[in-house]
């Protein structure tokens, strides 16, 4: 299998033709098509199927297009640290991240990066699991600070470095009329803001109720942004269920409050989340340490204010 077999068939598979993708490459349709029976034949697989209405991709030319994919990103990648170490030319990094650490370390992080590499590219895309996964196994994003209980298959698939827990909490808007509510009961038929997919806190959440005998939220909107679910939270009497440690950050600190409801809360891991067996470029791998050690400090400053606090307190007393 050739890098020649591999470009021509992800083209073919994006573009749905082998006429527009021997254009696109500049090639003969000719040659794209040997390109492809050549594959079907390394393969012994069918990864094409031909009707009057054009081509369609069978379930082996599905499963061939992700592992290319993730091959071609790994070969850019090389190219990338090859020709850093040799001229200093510039990198890409895509990283994905938690709302939490994009509104507290991303932006020192960049900054330190950019002091480093000010001529990489970077994509900042926002680290929610439902989008993370499928991200990380096409090489789309390099690395993700991800949170989240990882379950089934996908916990074999993918490598998690954590780096600090992540409480969560119950939040609604400022003057919300059941903020007071101490009983789950008094809160479970309010409209709800969840990202319901698989292996998210929302997911571990829900799992939760259902081992404690609660019963479920029933009217759902299925949210898979934060800003999204955010402001309609803070524009409406829906719930969200959030890290706690948002309302120390302003503006979302005085704009929401906890509901102190008696519902079991999930207790996550935030840490870098790659996919398993695949190395980081020089570029990522930079970035990658800059969020380990800026998490690091952080938590060190928490820690040192905590101390304070409390010597200060037995003091008073």
């Amino acid at each position: 299998m050739k890098d020649h077999h591999l470009r021509a068939w992800l083209k073919v598979a994006e573009l749905r033709s082998i006429r527009a993708a021997a254009r696109s490459l500049h090639l003969s349709q000719a040659a794209v098509t040997k390109a492809i029976k050549e594959l079907e034949a390394e393969l012994e697989a069918p990864l094409l199927t031909r009707s009057p209405k054009g081509i369609a991709i069978t379930e082996c030319g599905a499963h061939l297009t992700v592992r290319a994919q993730l091959a071609q990103a790994q070969l850019t990648l090389a190219r990338q640290d090859i020709r850093q170490l040799l001229s200093g030319a510039q990198a890409r990094v895509a990283v994905g991240v938690t709302p939490m650490v994009m509104l507290s370390v991303l932006p020192d992080v960049l900054s330190d990066f950019r002091q480093s590499m000010p001529a990489a590219k970077l994509k900042v895309s926002e680290g929610l699991l439902a989008a993370v996964l499928p991200a990380l196994r096409n090489g789309a994003l390099d690395f993700a600070l991800a949170s989240g209980v990882m379950g089934g298959d996908s916990g074999h698939e993918f490598e998690f470095e954590a780096l600090r827990p992540l409480e969560f909490m119950i939040a609604c808007r400022r003057g919300h009329p059941r903020a007071q509510a101490t009983r789950w009961e008094d809160i479970v038929d309010c409209e709800w803001l969840l990202n319901v997919s698989g292996g998210s806190h929302t997911d571990a959440f829900l799992q939760g109720l259902r081992a404690n005998g609660l019963k479920a939220p029933e009217r759902v909107i299925d949210c898979d942004t934060f800003g999204v679910m955010w402001n309609l939270m803070v524009r409406s009497d829906a719930l969200i269920i959030c890290p706690s440690g948002m309302l120390e950050i302003q503006p979302y600190g005085g704009e929401a409050s906890q509901i102190l409801a008696d519902a079991p809360m999930p207790v996550a891991d935030i840490g870098i989340m790659t996919l398993r067996g695949t190395p980081l470029s020089l570029a990522a791998a930079t970035m990658a340490d800059l969020f380990r050690r800026h998490i690091q400090r952080q938590d060190q400053r928490q820690a040192h204010t905590g101390a304070r606090a409390t010597r200060q307190a037995g003091g008073a007393a």
